[in-house]
């Protein structure tokens, strides 16, 4: 199976569940090419475990996930590990290794899925660091970065092989509101820098008025996506009451971007 030019990604009648416990239902929705869509929710909604479903972690008890014309859910082992290597991951505690260099984090998937020579790949980590603001940080442990800067070099080894779709897992996640915006300013920039389809989950209002293009809105009671758009759009229209309380939160203080 020849792999898909498309970035977009389409959820058909999804269903997640746990043996005989179902978290979410008839999902259906469009992730469109080179945009930022937000998973948005309460907390325990399930909008992490929707997320390790579309990077195939999780197997859907119903329904597919297509990327492009390639139905991932279907598609062999050897397929999807082969479409895995378009993916870059933010985990939300980052997952870096501990005992390793940011350059040695960052080389992993290079070494891993390159031929690049190793000298070739200093010179791309260098790139990635640089991206993210992390120039000179190359021979520092995670240990000793901020939270914020771990986030960061977290994204840079997500984008080291230049992913068409880009996960993020609670990014915001734990960061000061300084720290959390600078965060989203480079979420847009990769965006439009990579041209990557971007998946965010996230229950941080900032965060979601400032960098989404799109948003979908699970709801924990329903089992079902109760709404979707654009976030101010959703907040002034929305009649469901769920969705309208959620993005009401502490609305006197967000400003949006207004992005159609």
């Amino acid at each position: 199976m020849a792999m898909p030019k498309s970035k977009q990604i389409k959820i058909n009648n999804l269903e997640m569940a746990y043996g005989s416990f179902v978290v979410m239902r008839d999902l259906n929705f469009i992730v469109e090419a080179g945009k930022v869509t937000v998973i948005m929710g309460g907390s325990g909604c399930g909008k992490s475990t929707l997320l390790r479903h579309m990077i195939g972690l999780h197997e859907p008890s119903k329904g597919s996930i297509l990327y492009g014309d390639m139905n991932f859910t279907a598609a062999s082992e050897k397929e999807q590990d082969e479409m895995k290597q378009r993916f870059g991951v933010l985990y939300q505690g980052g997952a870096l290794w501990s005992s390793m260099t940011l350059e040695e984090n960052i080389s992993l998937p290079l070494q891993t899925y390159t031929k690049l020579k190793p000298d070739e790949i200093r010179d791309v980590v260098s790139l990635k660091l640089s991206l993210v603001g992390l120039s000179g940080f190359e021979e520092f442990l995670p240990g000793q970065l901020s939270g914020g800067m771990r986030k960061r070099a977290a994204l840079a080894r997500a984008i080291a092989l230049d992913p068409d779709f880009l996960f993020l897992d609670e990014p915001s996640a734990g960061l000061d509101p300084v720290t959390s915006k600078r965060l989203d300013e480079l979420i847009l920039q990769l965006r439009d820098t990579l041209g990557a389809t971007i998946v965010v989950v996230s229950h941080e209002l900032a965060s979601i008025f400032a960098i989404a293009d799109h948003a979908i809105y699970l709801d924990a009671i329903s089992k079902r996506m109760t709404a979707q758009g654009l976030p101010t759009k959703l907040k002034a229209d929305v009649t469901d009451s769920g969705v309208r309380e959620f993005l009401s939160r502490g609305s006197s203080s967000l400003t949006s971007t207004g992005r159609d």
